[in-house]
């Protein structure tokens, strides 16, 4: 059935018993004009919204609406998780063409809330709208914070080590697998990658814990995203290449292709990863507590500078200035779609 024949009231009943709170800190969730929630003492609350955008962020012939709608939240808790909050709440809104397929769209929603009830979100409310043609989906979560604990991205200092939780272009090799349709069962990794990003929430808590001075999440790239906190922090960045943490399947797919691999590490976004910068007597300690609760890979990747700029220094010492070349919504020569 598509949502033309079903209708929007017709269509909210069902997404509804979906979006059932349970939470004890939201007493009005879906139903009312507003949702009302509480925000404990001594806590701050942390705000972030993503559009998705059919043919732009996805495309439905590549993307199982479950892993849809996990990737939609997935990229906003993110976004939580990376001031060092723990995320609670999350608005749905979804702009639809009336020839929509009404089960893909309950299926994207399941998805939405399978992730929910693991990281501990209550869903409540969200719009829908019809659309032209695209659909589009938008996503607002909330976290909390113990008052004055947020790390920024304008902490980061001189001398501080720069880490990453995860590994760096993998979601960009599941995005190359599917643009060239090339056999991607070979290299699930990489399609779990960019399909269902991971939430590393126990890390982010665990590097928050240890110290970080600054974190961001890697969603437009290694360099694009580092670039952030060096104009946050007004510092500058050295890079260690052969330190970047590659996925054995990257490698594999790089070699087979012919693709650029340090591009990929380098300027791949959507990978999810944590990019964080610690003092150097705080690393060791940062490390030893990411395994500890989650076993993730952790690496060091390089230092903060003085001054300003990044440099890529390579293994026989050379180093040459990094450009930023992550993706850009509005320059069509980094259109990774």
């Amino acid at each position: 059935m598509l949502i033309g024949e079903l209708g929007e009231e017709a269509l909210l009943r069902q997404l509804r018993s979906l979006f059932a709170v349970t939470s004890t800190g939201v007493p009005v969730g879906v139903g009312d004009d507003a949702a009302v929630i509480d925000v404990p003492a001594g806590h701050q609350m942390v705000w972030s919204t993503d559009i998705l955008v059919e043919a732009i962020h996805f495309r439905t012939d590549w993307q199982p609406a479950r892993t849809l709608g996990r990737k939609c939240l997935a990229v906003n808790i993110s976004d939580i998780i990376s001031m060092g909050a723990l995320p609670h709440y999350a608005l749905l809104t979804l702009s639809l063409s009336p020839d929509t397929d009404v089960e893909y769209i309950i299926e994207l929603c399941q998805g939405f809330c399978d992730l929910a009830m693991e990281a501990g979100v209550a869903v409540i409310g969200g719009d829908t709208s019809a659309s032209p043609a695209a659909m589009t989906i938008c996503v607002t979560a909330g976290g909390l914070v113990p008052a004055g604990r947020a790390v920024l991205r304008s902490g980061a200092a001189p001398g501080d080590m720069i880490l990453v939780i995860g590994n760096l272009g993998s979601a960009s090799g599941g995005l190359k697998l599917l643009q060239e349709n090339v056999m991607p069962r070979d290299y699930p990794g990489l399609m779990a990658a960019f399909l269902d990003p991971a939430c590393l929430l126990s890390q982010s808590q665990a590097a928050a814990a240890a110290g970080a001075t600054a974190m961001t999440d890697v969603s437009d790239g290694l360099s694009t995203d580092l670039a952030h906190i060096c104009q946050e922090s007004g510092v500058g960045a050295r890079i260690f290449l052969d330190r970047l943490p590659v996925h054995p399947e990257l490698t594999r797919l790089a070699a087979n292709l012919g693709c650029d691999l340090k591009a990929m590490l380098l300027g791949g976004g959507e990978d999810y990863s944590l990019l964080l910068t610690v003092p150097p007597a705080a690393v060791d300690d940062t490390i030893n507590t990411i395994a500890a609760n989650s076993g993730t890979l952790v690496s060091v990747i390089g230092e903060i500078t003085a001054g300003s700029g990044i440099t890529l220094a390579a293994g026989d010492g050379s180093e040459t200035p990094l450009p930023e070349q992550g993706f850009d919504h509005f320059i069509r020569s980094s259109d990774r779609r």
